[in-house]
């Protein structure tokens, strides 16, 4: 089975268990940003991955892996939109190309928090070239964005919270063909609650690999970080698609 999972931080609980000697199957792990992982997904060239939820709402859409998801239910911390100036005065947003869900979100939050329609450009992310050339910039990523200096920060997630009253789902484990669904998923919910199950030690190993503070990263796996899809994530996520719809960022 060809597994695509992303690079970040908040994924490595859910594919710890493959490069684990307790893994007894043959599985190969490709690591790419969401974007790229939904385009290799759809040539076939995965069988699933960890992609944007905003890929559940296109045409034709992925198969969803019951049970997972990468979500937070408030601030996520590691997705958040940088500013220059205030933000009822943004003009224009560089949006980070890694991830279409995050830009979409960006778009209703700005428009339904602040009356907000600014111009929006892609870019490559890199902060500081970012905020040269717009008044704002969203980024995508680690928890290393705490570290990142700015003005003005929305976090994404509690900014979502504040308008919903629910969780956000970020990402989820998406498959090429309701056959391969059936096959991955007893599979990835079995590597995610192994990983579960050693989230102290992989915040060890992950803090000093990524030269994180481990309470930092024990924080975000433990208390922000949420690995299941329940009825209230899936019913946020019926909410996310009508926002989507509703702005013109998908059709009905």
């Amino acid at each position: 089975m060809r597994i695509g999972s992303v690079p970040y931080l908040n994924a490595k609980p859910l594919i710890a268990w493959f490069a684990s000697p307790e893994c007894d199957g043959d599985f190969e792990v490709i690591e790419a940003v969401p974007s790229e992982l939904a385009v290799m997904l759809a040539e076939g060239r995965i069988d699933v991955a960890m992609v944007s939820s905003f890929e559940l709402f296109r045409k034709p859409s992925p198969t969803l892996v019951p049970g997972i998801s990468i979500a937070a239910d408030g601030p996520v911390k590691s997705v958040r939109l940088f500013s220059r100036v205030p933000f009822e005065r943004i003009r224009s947003v560089a949006l980070d190309t890694s991830s279409l869900t995050s830009a979409a979100l960006t778009r209703i939050l700005l428009d339904e928090l602040y009356g907000l329609r600014p111009e929006f450009a892609p870019h490559a992310p890199d902060l500081a070239e970012m905020l040269d050339r717009a008044d704002a910039a969203l980024l995508i990523g680690n928890i290393d964005l705490f570290r990142t200096p700015a003005e003005h920060i929305l976090d994404l997630g509690e900014a979502w919270k504040r308008l919903t009253g629910l969780p956000f789902v970020y990402a989820a484990w998406l498959a090429r063909s309701e056959a391969a669904a059936q096959e991955a998923a007893p599979i990835l919910t079995r590597a995610r609650d192994w990983g579960i199950e050693r989230l102290d030690a992989i915040a060890e190993e992950w803090a000093r690999r990524m030269d994180l503070p481990l309470d930092q990263v024990r924080d975000y796996f433990l208390n922000v970080m949420r690995y299941d899809l329940d009825d209230e994530k899936l019913a946020a996520l019926d909410v996310y698609r009508e926002r989507c719809i509703r702005h013109g960022l998908v059709r009905a």
